[in-house]
Order: C-alpha cells, then sequence, then structure tokens
C-alpha cells in the first residue's frame, strides 16, 4: 500500500511539474517580442489619440495601459506623465534610467513621429527584465514649445543615466547640443508723410510653431522673404516708402506669419507686382514640397498718414538683405553636417522704434564667435545697433563618457551634434550635471537602440559580478 502510494504522490508531482512547465512556457510565450511590443503600441496609440490634442488622453491612455501590464503610475495631468518600473531581482543597487519623449498632438506629421518614439519608451518599460529603477517620462510640446518638459518637476531630473528619444530618420547618438545665442537688432525710427499714393499691405502666413533646425529648408522665413522682396526693389531703383513690418512670434521658429505696408510711386506699381509675382513663386515651391498651406497676397490699402523715413528704410531694408539667416557653415567642405545657422524670429516698427530678434546657434564656440562678429559688422555698416541679450553654453559630452560609449559601441555609430533640442536644452539648464545622451530613432530603428539599451542596464547586476 505504501508503496502504491508512493508510486501515485511521484506521478503526482511530475504531472504537476510538467503542468506547471507548460503553463511557464505558455505564459512566455504570449508575451510580445520588442518588434511586436513597438508595432502594437504605436497602432495603439495612433488610434487612441486619431482625433484629439488633448494630452490628457495620452495620460489617461498611458495610465490604463501601465496598469494592465503591472507598471507603476509616479504622477500624471494634462501637461506629463511619469511612468515607473521598479529594479528587477538582483538590481535593486543598479543604476537608475529614465527616458524621456515629448508628444506633439497639434501637428499631424509630428504627432505621428513623436508617437513613434512614445511607443519606444513604452515597449522600453515593458520589455526591460534586468534593470534598476526605470522611468519613462511623456511629455506635452504645443506650438513648439515645450510646455510639459517645463512643468516637469526637478526631482525628477534626478538618477544616474537620462536619455532623451527625439525622432530621426535614421540610426542617431548626439552627445552635444549647440550652443545657442539671443541677439536683439535695433534702432529708433523717425516718421514722415507719405510721398507716394499708392498703398499695399504685403501678408505672408504659414508654417506655425515649425523649427528651422528640425525642419532645416523645409519652408521660407516670411520675415526674409518680404526683406528679399524689398531689397530687390530698393536695388533696382523702383521707388517706395516702408510704412509698417511686423512678424514672428519667437526667434527660434520660422514666423508663423510677416506683414509689411508699403507706399509706391504709382509709375513702379507694375514693376513691384512683377517683383511679388516672382517672390510669390519662390514661397509656392517650399509649401508645395511640403504639402502644406499658405497664403501671400499683396492688397492694396488706403495710404498711411505716416511713413518711415527714407534713411531709415534704406538701413532697414539694406540689413534686411544682407542679414545672417539660415545655414552659416557645414563642416566637410559645405558638403556634412550644419555647424552654425541663424534664425530671424521677429520684426516690428512699432512706436518709432526698429527691432529684430535673431536665434544663432553653433556646435563650436569660435564659430559662434564669428557668427557674432559677422552680425556686429552688418549691423554697423547699417547704423543699427547690436546687442546680445541672452546665450546658453554648448553642451558636450565625452565619447569615453560610459553611458555615450555603451550606447555608441552598441549600435556601432559615431555621437554627434544637434542644433537644438528644447527638452534636453531645458533639462541641462536646471541641472547642469544631468548624465543624458539623446537618440535620433523612428519605429524601425528602436529596435535595434532598446537592444543596446537592455544589455546595458543588465551590466549593472550583481549576477555579472558572480
Amino acid at each position: 500500500m505504501k508503496r502504491f502510494f508512493s508510486i501515485f504522490l511521484l506521478l503526482a508531482l511530475t504531472a504537476a511539474f510538467f503542468l506547471l512547465s507548460g503553463c511557464s512556457q505558455e505564459e512566455e510565450d504570449t508575451r510580445l517580442s520588442t518588434a511586436e511590443s513597438l508595432e502594437t503600441n504605436y497602432n495603439m496609440l495612433t488610434s487612441q489619440l486619431e482625433n484629439t490634442e488633448d494630452f490628457q488622453a495620452v495620460s489617461d491612455y498611458l495610465k490604463t495601459w501601465a496598469d494592465e501590464n503591472e507598471i507603476d503610475v509616479k504622477t500624471s495631468n494634462d501637461r506629463y506623465i511619469v511612468l515607473s518600473k521598479a529594479a528587477s531581482e538582483g538590481y535593486e543597487d543598479a543604476e537608475t534610467f529614465t527616458l524621456h519623449c515629448s508628444i506633439v498632438l497639434d501637428n499631424e506629421e509630428e504627432k505621428e513621429e513623436s508617437l513613434e518614439t512614445a511607443a519606444a519608451a513604452m515597449t522600453a518599460l515593458y520589455r526591460a527584465e534586468h534593470h534598476g529603477t526605470l522611468k519613462a517620462i511623456f511629455t506635452l510640446e504645443a506650438s513648439g514649445e515645450v510646455e510639459g518638459a517645463a512643468a516637469l518637476g526637478d526631482k525628477q531630473l534626478k538618477g544616474d543615466n537620462f536619455i532623451e528619444l527625439a525622432y530621426s530618420g535614421k540610426k542617431k547618438l548626439y552627445n552635444s547640443i549647440a550652443a545657442s545665442s539671443e541677439i536683439l537688432i535695433s534702432r529708433d525710427i523717425k516718421k514722415t508723410s507719405p510721398k507716394y499714393t499708392k498703398a499695399y499691405k504685403l501678408r505672408l502666413v504659414g508654417s506655425p510653431g515649425k523649427s528651422p533646425y528640425l525642419h532645416r529648408g523645409m519652408y521660407p522665413n516670411a520675415i526674409k522673404m518680404i526683406g528679399d522682396l524689398l531689397a530687390s526693389c530698393q536695388s533696382s531703383s523702383v521707388l517706395f516708402e516702408l510704412a509698417s513690418f511686423s512678424g514672428g512670434q519667437a526667434s527660434s521658429q520660422y514666423p508663423a506669419r510677416a506683414a509689411a505696408v508699403i507706399v509706391l510711386q504709382e509709375n513702379d506699381v507694375e514693376s513691384f507686382t512683377r517683383r511679388f509675382e516672382a517672390s510669390y513663386e519662390k514661397v509656392e515651391e517650399y509649401y508645395e514640397e511640403a504639402e502644406e498651406p499658405f497664403e501671400y497676397t499683396m492688397e492694396e490699402i488706403d495710404v498711411p498718414k505716416r511713413v518711415i523715413s527714407h534713411s531709415d528704410t534704406v538701413n532697414i531694408v539694406s540689413l534686411m538683405y544682407t542679414i545672417i539667416n539660415g545655414t552659416y557653415l557645414r563642416s566637410d567642405g559645405g558638403e556634412g553636417e550644419i555647424m552654425a545657422a541663424s534664425n530671424i524670429g521677429i520684426i516690428s516698427t512699432k512706436n518709432e522704434n526698429f527691432q529684430v530678434h535673431i536665434n544663432a546657434r553653433s556646435l563650436e564656440n569660435n564659430l559662434m564667435e564669428e557668427m557674432q562678429s559677422v552680425f556686429k559688422t552688418t549691423c554697423g555698416l547699417c547704423d543699427i545697433h547690436y546687442k546680445e541679450i541672452s546665450s546658453e553654453p554648448l553642451w558636450f559630452s565625452p565619447e569615453k563618457t560610459p553611458l555615450i560609449q555603451a550606447l555608441a559601441e552598441g549600435l556601432d555609430t559615431e555621437p554627434s551634434g544637434e542644433l537644438e533640442n528644447k527638452s534636453a536644452e531645458l533639462f541641462l539648464h536646471r541641472n547642469p550635471k544631468l548624465n543624458l545622451a539623446i537618440w535620433g530613432m523612428d519605429l524601425d530603428s528602436a529596435e535595434k537602440h532598446l537592444s543596446v539599451l537592455f544589455d546595458y542596464m543588465e551590466s549593472f547586476g550583481t549576477s555579472q559580478e558572480t
């Protein structure tokens, strides 16, 4: 009897072992691979957020997703959400990692791109197995401004490693962000009564909230286009008076709109119109390529009572023609990456004061000094005042920094510099000691990026030391 009971017990235990093993294998098989998780997360994000510009919808969806996947929601609101995955067994004292991505909801193309990086952050939380504390921060970016990142508490910027996820059409690793300079160009202007009889308002509208550094050469600068039109007339002896010139909303963005009011000599209306039509065709080419709408009009209006003096107009128009806007220098003899660039972001002639706000950026300090010298010289030749009103230093993390080195070797790529990353710049301003790396990725390259990240996080476990 005892022998029969022992055999029965052995068989029962054996059956139980295989049953549990089968369940474990079945559970493992149902878990999505990294590639599957990336695709699933991206598809769900695009579906859930298809018709919304409200970040609260992002927070609500990510909270539900986190609960389903046993991931902690540390904080959540209508501007950001922080998710956290506790350290795995044996990694309680391992280095911590934080991933950050901005989410754009008010521009369809940028929305799709930002959701690719969001899907990567979600997949990192879902697939990570051997790691210290792992956080993912999702923040709102609206009209080109990093509202969510600005609202984020300083405690979220503490940790051992911080990786900024930025969209890029190809695999990239950045260990440098350009130095930036905010420049104000100004002078008092005199007003006088107009001499000519035909008044027109020039108005160009398009590209709201776009960065000239992230969308290089994709759009015309509205201020510069109108300035160049006026300069071509001035150099061809087409007689006009400038009554006003305004436009732009931020020095570091393409001007969403610009407008100028001019008064023409009647004999020069036809000549000016031809030049406007040529300018229109140039603008049209940009927007046809971008497949986006724009408005560029020349509308006759009543003659204004006052116009800017002739001498001030000559100086303003000459400055607009000669001032640096766009690429200043490329590497490799002009064939490589952009090393320095600038953007004319705001112009105004209100209150008898001419002002232009310019943002300049450079990946080398000597190039920034060179650009500033050119700005000063140009302003001096046009009898206009130059002033640097603020600046941010160049950020650079040496290639031997453990985080940069591990990611570069894993991706088999050379780290390079980025002209602009508003979120990362803000985080570095608030925490200059932030151990930062910036990944440029899309959905296709994200699997490789995450594989490298998982290997690097695993290297900090106690199991690696035995």
